[in-house]
């Protein structure tokens, strides 16, 4: 598909599909496990799904709210909803609690879709519904629904329905997505996303890393994140290449798997490259056929070393949801250590603390702005403030600190915004603040990150209890456990009398960084602890 060419009205994900069904029918699109799809059965089931969510009463700008793993469903839903003009809103599958209930309302979600395994935390008193009309339930078929207070409904009737789709015009402007981003002052921000947006970035990328329609994609990384959407199943559809899709990362038999799915194309975090390099060195490390991984956070002191063992080139990239990718390494000049170059479309700079350029080698914060329209997010839904303070200057501030050589090539730093990644996740330290502070016992948290030893961070909450107190750290992880993501609980819980602050009372969390986990603090892990997910 020449997509360069293509007109406004078909510069959207519907209109992409059906062009490559038109094109390559009977090619091999979608594969999870033993269910493949070819393009013209992909987009005659998307086509079913959007008959169904029409006749529940769904129309062009209403948001359907996903949570469900990596399955074929999520895909057919998120094309669904391309093809009608509604809006995916993706919920984080360990979302429970406030942070649900959050989502949920704030994004102003008619329906959702939700997977079997997670109804219970719709029935949690901890969720609101907001505008929340009904709950389309998959994998309970033939079973009854669960009591909800809102009316639930098997996912098996949307396939089955004949209503005539509504005659639509959606436009390559048309909001296309929100999805939650972590904050780090105030809730997590819904991030909004149009059609160019993912088929601006779908090109450029199969176009950057040179994809064609003979390759065969691999992801493990969840679906509603950005990640796996736009950096490997938007560039399988526009390259007309198949795209494979697992569930989860399984570091024991992810070579195997790779080998036996025939993947040549795979993305990674780069929590993933120190956990594959712990295992047992085996003489099928390069018996596969992946070409070379794009991806972000590989540690610098194992790239060379994971490229030899495993036999193919890893090409780092940096990027936010707000921009897809700003920065990206050239396929024939990649830097070990270095994010690469700024790719076309986006003015790229780095700037100190008064927005002035700063130079080669000097640290600054990396800033961009589109040369192209609409190939970023529309704004961050209901909070036209933060989409205007992200935009200070007409430059998008991404609050990470980066220096560049005098090539050009841009590296890594560190954060500036007080924000939490563990694991390839954004964690909202106000967010686990919140959970923390709502224990009775507690009468403030702070919530920072300490290094991790599988690279990226790991969480730690510094406590102060309320006098008379005697809450353990195992009574404030339970506690935790029950209202936040698996992936927010703290590792690390430090009590402590009294915290470091400025005169105008806020915490000095860069002295609590600098001390870090001391002989007081508690650990999790060593605790043996082992969290529900």
């Amino acid at each position: 598909m020449d997509a360069l060419s293509l007109r406004n009205e078909q510069r959207t994900l519907g209109a992409c599909l059906a062009m490559q069904a038109a094109k390559r029918p009977d090619k091999e699109f979608l594969v999870f496990g033993d269910r493949i799809y070819t393009y013209s059965e992909f987009d005659a089931w998307v086509t079913r799904l959007a008959r169904g969510l029409t006749e529940l009463g769904l129309r062009k700008g209403d948001k359907l709210a996903i949570m469900l793993p990596n399955c074929p469903e999520f895909m057919g839903l998120w094309f669904a909803c391309a093809r009608l003009g509604l809006l995916e809103v993706t919920v984080n599958t360990a979302y429970r609690g406030p942070l649900l209930r959050h989502v949920i309302e704030h994004s102003d979600s008619r329906m959702a879709v939700v997977s079997k395994e997670f109804v219970e935390r719709f029935q949690d008193a901890h969720v609101g519904f907001g505008r929340l009309e009904t709950a389309i339930v998959l994998g309970a078929e033939g079973e009854s629904l669960p009591d909800m207070p809102v009316r639930g409904v098997h996912f098996e009737t949307l396939e089955s329905s004949n209503v005539a789709l509504p005659d639509v015009k959606v436009s390559n402007r048309d909001p296309l997505a929100i999805m939650y981003s972590s904050g780090t002052t105030g809730p997590s921000k819904g991030i909004q996303l149009c059609h160019n947006y993912f088929w601006w970035h779908g090109s450029k990328t199969a176009e950057g890393r040179h994809i064609g329609d003979d390759d065969r994609l691999y992801t493990c990384l969840p679906l509603f994140h950005a990640n796996a959407q736009l950096v490997t199943a938007t560039p399988a559809l526009m390259a007309g290449a198949t795209l494979i899709v697992d569930d989860r990362f399984s570091a024991s038999n992810f070579w195997e798997r790779l080998k036996s799915c025939g993947a040549t194309q795979i993305n990674y975090i780069g929590g993933m490259i120190p956990i594959l390099m712990k295992q047992p060195a085996s003489p099928s490390d390069r018996d596969h056929t992946v070409k070379f991984a794009t991806g972000g956070g590989a540690p610098k002191d194992l790239w060379e070393a994971f490229e030899q063992r495993f036999g193919l080139k890893l090409y780092e990239g940096y990027g936010q949801t707000e921009n897809c990718v700003a920065l990206a390494s050239p396929i024939d000049a990649p830097r070990v250590g270095s994010v690469g170059l700024p790719i076309c479309g986006y003015d790229v700079d780095l700037v100190d603390s008064n927005d002035e350029p700063v130079g080669v080698d000097a640290i600054g914060e990396l800033v961009f702005r589109p040369q192209e329209p609409y190939i970023m997010m529309d704004g961050y839904y209901k909070n036209p403030e933060a989409t205007l303070a992200q935009s200070q200057n007409l430059w998008f501030h991404t609050g990470d600190l980066m220096k560049r050589d005098s090539d050009g090539y841009f590296y890594f730093v560190d954060r500036k915004k007080d924000a939490i990644r563990r694991r390839g996740e954004n964690i909202s330290a106000f967010e686990v603040e919140m959970v923390v502070n709502a224990h009775p016992a507690v009468l403030e948290s702070a919530a920072i990150a300490v290094p991790s030893d599988v690279g990226e961070d790991e969480v730690m909450v510094c406590v102060v209890r309320k006098e008379g107190s005697a809450l353990s750290a195992l009574e404030l992880i339970q506690h935790c456990e029950k209202l936040m993501p698996y992936f927010s609980v703290p590792r690390f819980v430090d009590f402590r009398n009294a915290f470091p602050k400025t005169p105008t009372h806020r915490v000095e969390k860069y002295r609590l960084r600098e001390e870090g986990v001391t002989p007081s603090t508690w650990d999790r892990e060593e605790a043996g602890y082992a969290l529900r997910r």
